[in-house]
């Protein structure tokens, strides 16, 4: 059946000529608009990189050739059968494309054995099924009985590849097994220590091949065409926000700072983020942040930069749920939200604003980690706000970005407070690393240290609100949060929530998105008193004139403080009384559990000093560095090293993205809806299952999975009891823990809180 029509997919049909020379054509556009980067990270002592690129581009998906694969096509589509046959149609097929490429090895000059070894396992691994290893036991005789009795007889099938350029032998088995193990003592990982370079190839040549493929398949050139003029941009939005361009003091740095690896310690509202774009110039860019609403905020405020063109990415785990938002509020077409998400997972736009997750989940080497490293050596890298996460994830970004950078990486990482031993392990790791320190001259928080409980204060923050119309209280777990909100509540005589509001993670999307919203919304101010958690620290754009905050470690007090007259930049405040009031007691909640209680002791040490002070910012910096620099700072400091020394040794490996996103979350977390929300919405729940499941059209399954996000929240799973489980909903749990709008959801006992 030489004339057979042979296909690579299904839904919708797609020739494999046509796939394959989609991605030859994509490894070109590739190189096309960041080859100057890409080959400058390429080892100089390895065949030039175009050449070992268009080969494993040709035969990365020849073993589809394969009669039982494409018969399983062939059904999707509802055409005959090719022949009927008894082998097993789960056979990988990138192994059998390995065995084309190591027929034609010779042809295409490719004799080296290392170099063979390099281009077979990229072309074999582009697709991961758990069946590979068991094909890979020398005692199994699986993969040679496929080769001898379909891929031999029948290659002649693909003599359409000769239009691009590939004249095929007869494909062979002897040499794959051998090529393709990976244990301690195999070909492989001798070779890797005899020339480390191979593992740099191999990360860049398979990532960029996986690239090129999942681009093709989805229909996606591999790059859009990156941003021109990115000063231009920066300084007109700056303009436009009357603020005077011709002194900026990021100009006056950036000469220093043009192409290296730069950090940036700086205080909060100084501008970092136009520091980190002028910095990017016109390199692609991923820009990071911790939590999700503020990913949200800086797409929008990268929209305003840039334009709206499709060419700026969302990526986080609720992305849809804003972006369909979008929908309405900017007048756009579905057809236009679904491909800016495709092209975002791609990675494959100029600027794309992602919560950290989404790259450095790459660290654990899942399979397919090699597409996420490839991309990242061609870019740029902002990591803004560090401090905000625990020192294993912090470990996983930094040891990431050591990786990533020795690919051909750059990053700028921005933080207003940096523990000394993530700076430590920069200044090891990163040698040429600028670091810049910048901070506002002005003094805006003078500091009070009240040894008692914050519960006890009732009275004194609504006397603050009714003086100052908007207060922060922040406190370090959900169920003190709640407490506190319910006794606010009980001595306002139950004050709606136009003047008080209770926000941390445990609410259901829908319900903190409308908190979030509405704290987030300048037109409307809020003007009230808000009792929150740490969600509020990291990068949200909110300003209160005080604080009201139990103890934190010293970092986290600064982040808590920077949401504090936030916008007043230069000069001197007349406070005559203390806006940031600290509440250290035995009963402060979340010590030993949220923070490290010595962090804790030691902050506050640190800090007796200068209660009724005036606080400048080289103060916070000064007790920051004192603080992590002592033998407070000793049992985080050792969950630091541990982690980045499993991710040196390789422990902390895992065996795809799902378990990759629970070691990085370091948790195993599920997705819950509360009882109390399923049964009152029970029919709206029910008809959204069953347009996911069975909608046949993409923007309506979309839109119904966004819509059914938002009756859940993410619960640790060892808060939910078995006995608490109610229901299943697909992969949704339906949990009997008491839940309201007001409050969020009511664990029995105390336990850190999921921020």
């Amino acid at each position: 059946m030489a004339g057979a029509v042979i296909y690579a997919k299904s839904k919708p049909p797609e020739t494999l000529f046509d796939h394959t020379k989609s991605v030859m054509d994509n490894t070109l556009l590739l190189i096309k608009e960041y080859g100057n980067r890409i080959m400058s990270s390429w080892p100089k002592s390895l065949p030039d990189l175009n050449r070992l690129l268009s080969i494993v581009a040709a035969y990365h998906d020849l073993g589809k050739n394969y009669t039982p694969f494409q018969n399983v096509l062939r059904e999707s589509i509802k055409i005959d059968p090719l022949a009927v046959s008894s082998l097993d149609p789960h056979i990988p097929h990138s192994f059998l494309s390995a065995a084309f490429f190591l027929a034609d090895a010779k042809d295409l000059g490719v004799e080296d054995l290392y170099l063979k070894a390099l281009l077979t396992r990229a072309i074999a691994f582009h697709h991961h099924r758990d069946f590979m290893e068991r094909l890979l036991d020398p005692d199994s005789e699986l993969l040679k009985e496929v080769i001898k009795e379909d891929i031999q007889p029948n290659y002649e099938r693909l003599d359409f590849m000769k239009e691009l350029g590939v004249i095929l032998n007869s494909p062979v088995f002897k040499e794959i097994g051998p090529l393709l193990e990976s244990h301690r003592t195999s070909m492989w990982e001798l070779l890797l220590t005899k020339k480390p370079e191979y593992r740099k190839a191999y990360d860049l040549l398979a990532g960029f091949l996986m690239k090129a493929d999942h681009s093709a398949s989805a229909h996606l050139p591999t790059e859009f065409e990156p941003f021109a003029n990115t000063k231009d941009s920066v300084l007109k939005y700056l303009s436009e926000k009357k603020i005077d361009v011709s002194s900026l003091w990021q100009l006056e740095v950036l000469n220093s700072i043009r192409g290296k690896n730069v950090i940036l310690i700086a205080s909060t509202g100084i501008g970092k983020t136009e520091l980190a774009l002028l910095w990017n110039e016109d390199e692609k860019l991923f820009y990071t942040l911790p939590l999700r609403t503020s990913v949200n905020a800086m797409f929008s405020r990268m929209v305003s930069v840039f334009g709206d063109d499709g060419r700026i990415g969302l990526l986080h785990s609720t992305a849809s749920a804003y972006l369909l938002k979008e929908i309405e509020e900017r007048d756009k077409q579905d057809t236009e939200i679904v491909g800016l998400m495709d092209r975002a997972r791609q990675l494959s736009l100029p600027l794309s604003v992602s919560t950290a997750d989404q790259l450095f989940t790459s660290t654990f080497k899942y399979p397919g980690y090699e597409k996420v490293y490839a991309t990242l050596s061609y870019s740029n890298i902002v990591i803004d706000e560090l401090q905000a996460y625990n020192p294993e994830i912090a470990a996983a970004i930094l040891w990431g970005l050591k990786e990533v950078t020795e690919l051909g990486s750059r990053f700028c990482l921005m933080t207003a407070t940096l523990p000394g031993f993530y700076l430590d392990f920069v200044k090891k790791n990163f040698p040429n690393t600028v670091i810049e320190r910048r901070f506002l001259q002005v003094s805006k928080h003078r500091i009070e240290i009240v040894r008692d409980s914050i519960t006890e204060y009732c009275d004194s923050i609504i006397a603050s609100w009714m003086e100052k119309r908007r207060v922060l209280v922040v406190v370090n777990t959900v169920k003190q949060a709640q407490k506190l909100y319910g006794e606010l509540k009980r001595r306002l005589n139950n004050e709606s929530e136009d003047n008080l509001m209770l926000l941390h993670s445990g609410f259901i999307l829908r319900d903190r998105s409308l908190k979030e919203n509405r704290l987030l919304d300048d037109d409307n101010p809020f003007t009230g008193i808000v009792v929150s958690t740490q969600v509020v620290e990291a990068s949200l754009n909110i300003d209160f004139p005080v604080l009201f905050t139990e103890i934190a470690p010293a970092d986290s007090l600064v982040q808590r403080m920077g949401r504090v007259e936030r916008r007043i930049r230069e000069g001197k405040l007349n406070l005559e009384k203390p806006n940031v009031h600290i509440f250290w007691s035995d009963e402060t909640s979340g010590v030993g559990s949220v923070y490290e209680r010595n962090l804790v002791s030691g902050t506050g040490e640190l800090l007796e000093k200068y209660s009724g002070r005036l606080l400048s910012e080289e103060d916070k910096q000064d007790i920051v560095n004192t603080l992590y620099y002592s033998e407070n700072a000793k049992k985080v400091k050792e969950k630091f090293e541990k982690a980045i020394e499993m991710l040196k040794l390789g422990i902390l490996k895992a065996n795809n993205r799902d378990d990759a996103q629970k070691l990085f979350r370091d948790i195993s977390s599920i997705e819950c809806i509360p009882l109390a929300i399923y049964e009152r919405e029970e029919d709206v729940i029910s008809k959204l299952v069953e347009k996911v499941e069975s909608s046949k059209e993409r923007i309506s399954r979309l839109r119904a999975a966004t819509e059914l996000q938002g009756y859940t929240l993410s619960v640790k799973r060892s808060r939910v009891p078995d006995s608490k489980i109610v229901k299943l909903i697909g992969s949704t749990v339906v949990i009997n823990i008491p839940y309201d709008a007001s409050t969020g959801i009511q664990y029995e006992k105390e336990e850190s809180p999921f921020v």
